[in-house]
């Protein structure tokens, strides 16, 4: 098996190097550096340098190129498996563990690929992106079947569908989430951002596969419009007995260990997936009974009346949605702590301030991920859309997160959001180690 490198900066001596073609032009020197390295061949679309010609192969379409070898080098290992894809701004990661719980308990053999983390079998892996670059994805499909996995449950990023990452994977079946504002920072503006999520469904991709839809909102139910010619199937609220419980919510009488309408929107993509696969419903009340998803509305206190939530959300949706869950079950006060990550979309900030201000009693705006950004001018951006005077700003989260925790009363909620998962902050250029529900637990 060839090493087949498309990232200048791993490339080792033999290995194959794909120049894939950059917005600034900067694949020639990339190609330079990987022979640097010891590349044995660059594939490019440009001509080659006269002292490089014996190492260089000229081709049309260096992309279409890549997935040729890929698909030969791996042993096309996607045709051995049944993949099962979820795209949105919000759920996949909630929906992608949902459909991964239900095989498993239907007795299939799964790996997973999500923003959390990767799982083959039960052996897991750390993830680096939502969604893999093209040839980590081709390695880590051949790893799954080697493993004896029949099934491939992903979660697939509009950057994924926009760069052609995913390209050649024959999808069983795709869901649609959702599309709110989010990395307009990437695609501009929402029509660009909603045209790279089409990409999944109206490309190759989903072959003869079937697409599920949650139609209850615009975007979705636009989507399932301009699908006439693909295999489709819409999903409505209305389609289902839904409630919300003490312990979850609850959906035709089956019982799910996560919170809030935004999943039951979820849920509901799930059991109508299953019913389509023919599991049956025991398999769903087992698997969605105890479901549950780090950092995803996750209770990590819960003493005397007091609730401390931690969840991922970092879009003006998201963060609508996880309040309006929280304020269901809250009987005090809801407090927040939040703040927005640097070098990312600045056009949700303001957005985000008026949502928290309209629905949290007491906020904390606090840093996210500031990046190489000045904390202090995200927070501005954020107060931009605020207008009481019911906030604090306290840049330092580990201090917010402290502050908040000392005025929770009994029965009041407090929510800590957009950073879920994950176990660091990145201040500068420097990733260094930090995590919410640690910081709750030790504040408690």
């Amino acid at each position: 098996m060839k090493r087949l490198k498309d990232n200048s900066k791993s490339v080792e001596a033999g290995d194959i190097f794909f120049a894939i073609p950059c917005a600034d032009g900067s694949e020639k020197a990339h190609a330079l550096e990987a022979l640097e390295k010891g590349a044995s061949s660059i594939v490019s679309s440009l001509p080659a340098p006269k002292e490089f010609e014996d190492k260089w192969a000229q081709v049309n379409d260096v992309i279409f190129t890549r997935y040729l070898f890929a698909k030969e080098n791996f042993n096309n290992p996607f045709s051995k498996l049944n993949c099962h894809a979820v795209t949105g701004s919000n759920g996949k990661t909630s929906c992608a563990f949902m459909m991964n719980s239900v095989l498993r308990e239907a007795g299939k053999k799964t790996a997973l690929l999500s923003t959390i983390y990767n799982l083959i079998d039960t052996k897991k892996e750390e993830a680096h992106l939502t969604t893999p670059g093209f040839l980590e994805l081709y390695e880590f499909a051949a790893k799954a079947v080697e493993a004896g996995c029949t099934e491939l449950v992903m979660e697939v990023s509009s950057h994924a569908l926009a760069q052609g990452r995913v390209m050649g994977i024959p999808y069983k079946t795709a869901l649609f989430t959702n599309l709110s504002h989010d990395h307009l920072d990437y695609h501009g503006q929402m029509e660009n951002y909603y045209q790279a999520k089409k990409l999944l469904f109206i490309s190759e991709l989903l072959g003869k596969g079937i697409g599920f839809i949650n139609i209850d909102n615009s975007y979705g139910n636009r989507l399932y419009g301009e699908l006439f010619f693909r295999e489709r199937i819409g999903i409505s609220k209305k389609q289902f007995k839904c409630e919300n419980t003490e312990t979850g919510i609850r959906i035709d009488n089956i019982n799910v260990s996560l919170f809030g309408e935004h999943n039951i929107e979820n849920a509901m993509l799930i059991i109508e997936w299953a019913r389509e696969l023919g599991l049956a419903e025991t398999v769903l009340t087992e698997a969605l009974g105890k479901i549950s998803v780090p950092g995803r509305f996750e209770v990590v206190y819960n003493k005397d009346g007091k609730r401390a939530i931690v969840d991922y959300a970092h879009t003006p949706d998201a963060l609508e949605r996880t309040l309006a869950a929280a304020r269901k079950i809250c009987k005090g006060n809801l407090l927040l702590v939040f703040g927005c990550g640097g070098d990312r979309d600045k056009t949700k900030r303001p957005e985000m301030g008026a949502i928290a201000e309209k629905m949290a009693d007491k906020i904390w705006l606090s840093s996210d991920n500031p990046r190489t950004e000045n904390p202090a001018q995200i927070l501005s951006d954020v107060e931009a859309g605020m207008s009481s005077a019911k906030y604090k700003k306290q840049i330092d989260r580990k201090k917010a997160i402290k502050a908040a925790a000392s005025e929770l009363q009994s029965n009041d909620i407090l929510v800590v959001a957009g950073k879920g998962h994950e176990t660091y902050q990145i201040i500068g250029k420097e990733k260094i180690h930090f995590s919410d529900k640690e910081e709750l637990m030790e504040a408690f």
